[in-house]
């Protein structure tokens, strides 16, 4: 019996010391889930986006037309009470429309520092609890965040967002981007409503009388204008 124990000693410590070594050929994404759990491979972009939302969290995002040269870059949100406007809030700090980066991401100044122009804005919402927002803008040269507040005065009251398509900059000019309103109430039907069009470039007066049946909302626009 003690011989057969060495005996199979041996065997694993040779096994071992002896191994063999291959090359891993599976995908990043079969190494990741190698029994296939997560169903990558049949879960779209828009599921992802649709998990997201389910978890309360948006996410918008919005090219912004080529620039020739720098330009002070703001992001107000004005908040809308019954149709009146209220407090406006600067969102984005770092108020200009270029960014500095380094060529070979060393973060090396002696290989240099480079400038070019953001081309894009992204914002991420997130339902904090039943009183709160919480907003945030992303760009290539940092991010900002806000707190927006709702106001609940109704048991099953709920915000939705809405955006609009048609966003090039023109010079000066405010240009409107998202809208996070409140539903409101119908005192006929006894719900909660809100209805109106989703793409709020496409139908100017759907899009006022949306907003003029929405008790409280906030309106979010950037503006370009020179330095």
């Amino acid at each position: 019996m003690h011989k057969i124990v060495v005996v199979i000693g041996l065997f694993v410590c040779s096994n071992l010391n002896g191994q063999h070594y291959l090359k891993d050929a599976r995908s990043p994404a079969q190494k990741e889930d190698p029994y296939n759990s997560y169903q990558s491979d049949f879960i779209s972009k828009t599921d992802l986006l649709k998990a997201l939302e389910l978890a309360g969290v948006q996410v918008f995002k919005f090219p912004l037309a080529s620039f020739a040269k720098e330009y002070k870059l703001s992001v107000t949100v004005d908040e809308y009470v019954d149709g009146k406007k209220g407090r406006s809030i600067d969102l984005y700090a770092i108020g200009k429309n270029t960014y500095t980066y380094f060529k070979d991401s060393s973060l090396d100044i002696h290989h240099g520092l480079f400038t070019d122009f953001i081309d894009q804005l992204t914002f991420l919402s997130r339902n904090e609890n039943d009183s709160s927002i919480i907003l945030a803008l992303t760009t290539y040269a940092g991010s900002d965040r806000i707190r927006l507040a709702k106001r609940q005065t109704r048991k099953f009251q709920y915000y939705n967002w809405r955006r609009f398509s048609k966003t090039d900059w023109v010079l000066n000019r405010e240009t409107p981007l998202l809208v996070c309103a409140s539903s409101w109430y119908d005192p006929k039907n006894n719900v909660e409503r809100f209805c109106g069009v989703v793409d709020l470039s496409r139908d100017e007066k759907e899009t006022r009388k949306l907003l003029s049946a929405s008790p409280h909302y906030y309106l979010i626009s950037y503006k370009v204008s020179e330095k």
